[in-house]
C-alpha cells in the first residue's frame, strides 16, 4: 500500500485517529478520485465559499491554506485554519442548505471539488471506493463532532 499522507496530510494527528483524508487510499486510488472531481486553484484572500451562498460541492484541500470565518454579532471571527488533507463544504453537500462560513484562501491554494453529480458517477462505477469516500466523511465529521463537545463542555456549555 502507498502511504497516500503526502497528498491527505492531516495537520493536527491529535484530533483524529489516523491522517487526514482518504489517507488510507493507494495512489491509484487516489488518482481515480480525483478524476471524478475538478481541480480549482485559488489566490490568497480568494473565497472558495461564502456564508449564506447556496452550494452542494464539498473540497479536499490539495496544498495551500485556507482559513474558515464564521458570522458573528462582531462580523466575521475565524474559526478555523485548513491545510491539504482537510475538507470542507461538508455540511452542505449533505443538506442542500446555504454555506454556515466564509472559506478564504490564506496562500496560493488548491483543492478538489466534488460535486453531488460527480459523487453519483463516482458511486456508480467505483462503488467500493465511493463506500471508502463517505466512511472516511463520517470519521471527519464523527471526529469534528466530538472537538466540538469537549469545547463546548470545557466552556460549560454542555
Amino acid at each position: 500500500m502507498t502511504d497516500a499522507s503526502a497528498f491527505f496530510p492531516y495537520p493536527d494527528s491529535k484530533l483524529t485517529s489516523s491522517s487526514g483524508f482518504l489517507n488510507n487510499l493507494h495512489e491509484d486510488e487516489i488518482k481515480i478520485v480525483v478524476g471524478f472531481g475538478q481541480m480549482r486553484r485559488y489566490l490568497p484572500d480568494e473565497y472558495a465559499v461564502r456564508a449564506g451562498d447556496p452550494g452542494r460541492t464539498l473540497f479536499i484541500i490539495m496544498n495551500g491554506r485556507f482559513q474558515v470565518l464564521v458570522p458573528s454579532p462582531r462580523g466575521f471571527d475565524r474559526a478555523n485554519d485548513l491545510s491539504a488533507g482537510d475538507i470542507f463544504g461538508e455540511l452542505a453537500f449533505f443538506d442542500r442548505l446555504p454555506r454556515e462560513a466564509d472559506v478564504r484562501a490564506v496562500t496560493n491554494a488548491e483543492a478538489l471539488i466534488m460535486t453531488p453529480e460527480g459523487f453519483e458517477r463516482f458511486r456508480l462505477r467505483e462503488p467500493r471506493l465511493a463506500i471508502l469516500f463517505v466512511l472516511d466523511l463520517g470519521r471527519i465529521l464523527s471526529t469534528r463532532f466530538r472537538t466540538y463537545n469537549r469545547r463546548l463542555a470545557a466552556l460549560g456549555k454542555l
